[in-house]
């Protein structure tokens, strides 16, 4: 069989077998017996039973009036701004894609393929350069310490430790930016690992995101005049203010990215310095397993009878040529 269809095939039956593995144990830790959509019907069929008591409504008035209730109370989505459309491009180079805002006209559906074809290879680039240089200076920082410090001549497996340094550092960088969403946002420190790990994955569910965008919350009717009157547009020192926060997230977030991507990078070198150290200590030459043991051992004495051969013959030639030379000359 071709060496490069059997990995592929080993490989694809680790990526069906990682799937279903992982698939059955997310199945235990969130499956549950309600059966939501059921509950929400009934829930529904309560509420139709306590508005037809009350106001004598009918089933036609009661659904229409539960659409126009649910569209009217269901969380809009953010308005374009110009830090909306920040915060979209970033996501959508970074192939993040949290979800909460997305090009509603075919125009700006157009637009969004264009730019991603360029923007996606520019900063997949960026992130693979900058990742290359980080596990460079990690690599070039252990080979300096094992010199100079431990006194070692020859460092070994440099690419191996530089994945274990990197790999604490994104974890120290999870728990980090886990703390800091935990004080700023209220979450958890689960939710705030949880959602620092899926976005610099790139995997981006959208199920949490920063509280730095600026969401719609719904408005609920109140009876004093001056709330409902009011809507105070954004002036320039709240632009101001959220355009700093998401420069602060961009690069938060550009760290991280190239933290991972160093982390990846050195993983592969790793396993290439493995791969290459992987030989059988036995291995030998091809030319040389021809050839038997003994007659390995005794190149050496061939090659210098040969040699003292080789001498011979030369040295009774110049004696044939000058007992010819000598003769010649006596006639």
């Amino acid at each position: 069989m071709d060496p490069l269809l059997k990995k592929v095939i080993f490989r694809f039956f680790v990526f069906l077998s990682c799937i279903f593995f992982s698939a059955w144990l997310l199945f235990i830790a969130e499956h549950t017996e309600k059966d939501i959509v059921e509950e929400k019907y009934q829930l529904l069929l309560s509420l139709y039973g306590l508005m037809a008591s009350k106001c004598n409504m009918t089933i036609e008035e009661f659904n229409n009036f539960s659409s126009l209730a649910l569209e009217a109370l269901s969380e809009p989505k953010p308005r374009w701004t110009y830090l909306a459309a920040v915060d979209f491009v970033f996501q959508a180079f970074t192939t993040i894609g949290y979800g909460y805002i997305t090009p509603q006209t075919p125009t700006g559906q157009v637009l969004c393929i264009f730019v991603c074809l360029l923007g996606i290879p520019v900063t997949l680039l960026t992130l693979k350069s900058i990742g290359e240089l980080v596990t460079k200076l990690v690599s070039e920082i252990i080979t300096r310490f094992e010199k100079k410090i431990l006194k070692r001549e020859e460092p070994k497996k440099v690419q191996t430790k530089s994945a274990v340094i990197l790999f604490s550092i994104m974890v120290a960088i999870l728990f980090l930016y886990a703390s800091y969403s935990m004080f700023s946002w209220d979450w958890t420190i689960v939710e705030g690992v949880y959602f620092w790990f899926i976005t610099l994955t790139t995997v981006g569910f959208g199920d949490y995101i920063p509280h730095k965008i600026p969401t719609h919350s719904i408005k609920l009717i109140n009876t004093s005049e001056n709330d409902l009157n009011k809507d105070e547009p954004a002036n320039r020192e709240e632009f101001t203010t959220l355009f700093f926060l998401d420069i602060f997230f961009i690069i938060q977030c550009m760290l991280g990215l190239c933290v991972v991507s160093s982390v990846l990078n050195s993983i592969m070198a790793a396993l290439e310095e493995r791969k290459s150290c992987l030989r059988c200590p036995r291995c030998v030459p091809r030319n040389r397993q021809s050839r038997p043991e003994n007659e390995l051992d005794k190149a050496p004495e061939r090659r210098e009878a040969g040699m003292t051969h080789f001498r011979m013959e030369n040295a009774g030639f110049e004696k044939e040529g000058m007992g010819s030379v000598s003769q010649n000359e006596i006639n």
